[in-house]
Parts: C-alpha cells; sequence; structure tokens
C-alpha cells in the first residue's frame, strides 16, 4: 500500500504516541482532518479499529521513517 506524503506523516506521528490533537498541532492541519485520514486508511485496509490499522500498517513497514526523517535527526 503506497500513503501519501501527508498519511505517510500522520501514521509516523501516530506510532510514537502522539495524540490526534498533537498530530494536528505539529502539522498544522485539523483534528478532523487527523481523524478522516485514519478512518480513510482504516476503510482502505478492512481494519475495524485503530490498534488493528496500527498492526496491518506495521507489518507493511509504513511507519518506518523515511530517509528524510533519518536525515533530520543526525
Amino acid at each position: 500500500m503506497t500513503l501519501t506524503p501527508r498519511e505517510r506523516a500522520i501514521v509516523a506521528l501516530l506510532a510514537t504516541g502522539r495524540t490526534d490533537s498533537d498530530v494536528s498541532a505539529e502539522l498544522g492541519l485539523s483534528v478532523r482532518t487527523i481523524a478522516y485520514t485514519v478512518s480513510e486508511l482504516m476503510s482502505r485496509l478492512g481494519a475495524q479499529n485503530r490498534f488493528q490499522l496500527g498492526l496491518l500498517l506495521g507489518a507493511q513497514g509504513a511507519a518506518e521513517p523515511t530517509d528524510d526523517t533519518t536525515e533530520e535527526q543526525a
């Protein structure tokens, strides 16, 4: 499954344990946009809840940092 850059950013932040509110503040998006994006991902993958979505995305490596993220931390 290919994620858009926005989806990848949202998933990566949520995977670190941040709340929808934290993610929305960091990315400059509304909390509703975060919830809508997560809902769309759940629908695309057939996940029934966020935990299941996390497992499916994790199995696909979707929440792993990109090369850009790695370079910023160095």
